[in-house]
């Protein structure tokens, strides 16, 4: 009867630690998919930085064929009164009008109110790993099918070992995705905002 029981709890502990086991592995894809994301947005940024260092470059020579003297021209000046200008120094004794202001802080218990979200308002374009997920769920979801039916652990773990095993070439489709997704949200927060500040303001009705 002993054996049973200890057999049993050294099973249960095998349980937790592939618990965990999963959990961690799901995590480092997690990790990993920010990182391809980070690795992206670097090498824009170094195609950006290279295109503008042209456009500079053609710039400046474009302006001296013209026989523009722009190297000499003024930066402009700070106004006297610029928040630019160094502060004169304080005497010693003086205090500061600044440093007498406490700053006022929220009163404790108290929480913040945050404002609802507008329903109405453009959604934010999903990023590259779930755009795959969107588009292969169904399929992965076919070749698991069965007795039991797959947990929802299960679907994710397929899916992004799947997006691990995709090409660079396979993943910039749905980067591409994300991008294009990504100008539609901007150009409709643009149009939303537009409308948000034309919109006449409501005025409260307060009944004593």
């Amino acid at each position: 009867m002993s054996d049973d029981s200890d057999y049993d709890a050294e099973q249960e502990e095998i349980d937790v630690y592939k618990r965990k086991y999963q959990l961690l592995a799901e995590r480092c894809e997690v990790l990993q998919q920010d990182n391809e994301r980070l690795v992206h947005r670097i090498q824009q940024a170094r195609k950006l930085l290279k295109r503008t260092k042209k456009e500079k470059k053609y710039l400046i020579n474009r302006l001296d064929q013209h026989g523009d003297n722009w190297r000499e021209a003024p930066m402009g000046v700070l106004e006297e009164n610029s928040i630019f200008q160094s502060t004169p120094k304080q005497e010693k004794g003086s205090k500061s009008v600044v440093n007498n202001i406490k700053e006022e802080k929220p009163k404790k218990g108290t929480k913040r109110k945050a404002g609802k979200a507008d329903p109405n308002a453009p959604k934010r374009p999903a990023n590259p790993f779930f755009q795959f997920c969107q588009e292969q769920r169904p399929r992965v979801m076919e070749r698991l099918a069965g007795d039991p039916e797959p947990s929802k652990q299960e679907l994710t773990r397929q899916l992004a070992t799947t997006w691990k095993s995709l090409s660079s070439e396979d993943k910039k489709v749905y980067y591409d995705m994300y991008e294009r997704s990504k100008e539609k949200y901007v150009a409709e927060m643009q149009i939303y905002n537009k409308k948000a500040e034309d919109a006449p303001p409501q005025m409260s009705m307060n009944v004593s």
